[in-house]
């Protein structure tokens, strides 16, 4: 769990780091692109009120569920502590990845541009993040990364994270929070983050382990071997 708060931090010091320095706005580029317009919002936002405010609890809420549950039932049901722990570090190494490309370019919130309307409204959530870090959507990538490590999870458990996989990413854009392009990057993040070597992963796992007074060393091949045997 110490993995966790060090990349929280690590990702508020890109985020105030970004603040000296002006990234490129590729807003009006992404504009060009079809579905990136205010009919599709419009659509979306015309919904009835309460599959609105449906997706505004999967938006809000959901996501947090999503992560924290999904460790925590590694961590402790299944007390699968390595399992955990690749979780955590690939959470860590897409703020750190995400980081660096938000402080490169930038894309403007739909509602920020009137293309849509913000349904959120909800200040707090732009003390650690900005509506300008947009591309990938770490909502969609985060939750579709979530669904793929538990998809060799026995059991119907692993249905919830595929619902939630499923319902995050729409819940950003009827939220007007992101664009279609940003749902498809996130997806297409959480593949690449998922299929990271796991060496590093390892690597960490084991430091922690040393550090707490566990001196066993988990190798790439038991990680193998116990893939393996979920499968």
């Amino acid at each position: 769990m110490m993995v966790y708060p060090l990349g929280y931090l690590m990702w508020g010091g890109l985020m105030w780091y970004s603040q000296a320095i002006t990234p490129l706005d590729l807003t009006n580029y992404l504009l060009k692109i079809p579905l990136c317009n205010s009919m599709f919002y419009n659509t979306l936002q015309s919904l009835p009120y309460n599959i609105i405010l449906f997706f505004k609890i999967i938006y809000v809420y959901a996501f947090t569920i999503c992560i924290i549950g999904g460790i925590g039932y590694y961590l402790i049901v299944k007390r699968d502590f390595l399992k955990s722990d690749i979780i955590l570090v690939d959470l860590v190494m897409g703020w750190f990845i995400a980081g660096l490309i938000y402080t490169i370019f930038v894309v403007k919130a739909p509602f920020q541009v009137g293309v849509a309307h913000d349904l959120v409204n909800e200040r707090f959530m732009w003390i650690f993040t900005k509506p300008t870090y947009e591309i990938p959507s770490l909502h969609t990538a985060y939750s579709v990364l979530m669904a793929l490590h538990f998809k060799n999870e026995p059991g119907s458990i692993k249905y919830i994270f595929y619902l939630l996989g499923v319902l995050i990413p729409i819940s950003t854009l009827i939220m007007g929070q992101h664009w279609v392009v940003d749902v498809i990057t996130g997806i297409l993040f959480a593949y690449f983050l998922y299929n990271l070597p796991k060496d590093i992963h390892l690597k960490i796992y084991n430091i922690l382990n040393y550090l707490s007074g566990e001196f066993h060393i988990h190798s790439h091949h038991e990680n193998e071997v116990t893939e393996s045997k979920k499968k």
